[in-house]
């Protein structure tokens, strides 16, 4: 997920320069497909947004209304809203018990919500400044990262109790490698990210560029990508070693997304304008594709081997065929469309518009 500071902070960030050749994405009108797409009212400034593939519901993030807005992707419509604690930011499903929790930034909580009731059913303490979460739905926990606690808040779904790790400096990003049931955190402060073992909660430190802002995992393939924004870098960690190896990328790298199908990993970079398509096989660059304007966020979809690109300039989204990496539809979404989940199930695409106070839903057919 994106955040508000690299929205408005790169804004109007200069002209980028040159570090590498790039690829200009194909974007023949009469060679796209269309994709159906409707808007849907959320609450005020929806930030984050999660799907529960096994009810087809998705869980829309209001930051400013400390709500969050229940949408039917059967129905294409919002069948409730969900009252949470203060300035939410985060949120992860736990599709096994149909229990979605929401982090709470504003008041260092996380809120328990009952899917099949759309109620709040518990508050759990964690950390200073909750930001983000994981969740493993074999063990039933639940990783939060505290971004001014410098630790990780460990929820038993069962108990709702809570235990903490020691972390980085700083932490803002999480994400949970479930074949090997170890959680790994970007740690902005300290320039690295921290392992932490699912079975034991002990952690290590693994050393990444300057400024770690986002971070995906490849569970197949057992590697972890992080991307370092002031270092214009993504560090590739081996999930079975801990070594680490630092890709150069466009300027203010943001967001990753990963096909583990595919092994191939997406990074946005903010003020380069482009996505870089890295072989995970290899850790290299295999493309960087030159996009227009500003991107915002980005999600794949491993059965379609489709990625899923937003503009926040142009309020649209690009989906682009991961096999050749051509433009097949350009999708009108709302105002700074801010961040994306996708159904791969339903083959549905939600797009939370962080200024429009709306949801884009998209739907499309199979890529070619």
């Amino acid at each position: 997920m994106t955040t508000r500071r690299t929205i408005t902070a790169k804004m109007g960030a200069v002209v980028p320069r040159l570090i590498f050749a790039a690829f200009v994405i194909s974007t023949d009108l009469l060679a796209q497909t269309q994709m159906a797409a409707r808007n849907i009212g959320t609450g005020h400034q929806p930030i984050a947004v999660a799907v529960n593939e096994a009810t087809n519901k998705a869980y829309i993030v209001n930051h400013d209304d400390s709500s969050v807005t229940v949408i039917d992707g059967k129905t294409l419509a919002a069948v409730g809203t969900i009252k949470t604690g203060a300035g939410p930011e985060g949120i992860a499903v736990n599709p096994a018990t149909n229990r979605t929790y929401v982090a709470n930034a504003g008041e260092s909580a996380v809120t328990v919500i009952d899917g099949a009731t759309n109620t709040a059913i518990a508050s759990v303490r964690t950390g200073a400044y909750c930001q983000a979460l994981a969740v493993n739905a074999a063990t039933n926990k639940i990783y939060v990262a505290n971004n001014s606690g410098h630790n990780v808040t460990v929820i038993d779904g069962a108990t709702n109790s809570a235990t903490s790790v020691r972390v980085g400096q700083g932490p803002r990003a999480i994400v949970l490698n479930p074949v090997t049931n170890k959680i790994y955190t970007a740690n902005y402060s300290s320039k690295d990210a921290t392992e932490i073992e699912g079975a034991t909660n002990s952690a290590r430190s693994l050393p990444t560029g300057k400024h770690p802002w986002a971070i995906a995992a490849d569970s197949r393939a057992n590697k972890i990508y992080v991307a370092n924004e002031d270092s214009a870098t993504v560090s590739i960690i081996d999930g079975a070693t801990g070594a680490t190896k630092n890709v150069a990328v466009g300027d203010v790298p943001f967001a990753i997304a990963v096909n583990s199908v595919t092994g191939e990993a997406y990074v946005l970079s903010y003020v380069a304008n482009t996505v870089a398509v890295i072989d995970g096989a290899t850790g290299a660059v295999l493309r960087t594709l030159q996009l227009a304007t500003h991107p915002s966020t980005i999600a794949v979809n491993s059965k379609t081997n489709q990625i899923f690109i937003a503009n926040q300039k142009t309020a649209s989204v690009l989906a682009i065929d991961g096999k050749t990496k051509a433009v097949v539809a350009t999708i009108s979404a709302g105002s700074i469309p801010y961040a994306m989940a996708v159904d791969t199930v339903a083959n549905q695409v939600y797009v939370a518009n962080f200024f429009s106070d709306n949801a884009t839903i998209i739907e499309g057919p199979a890529s070619n």
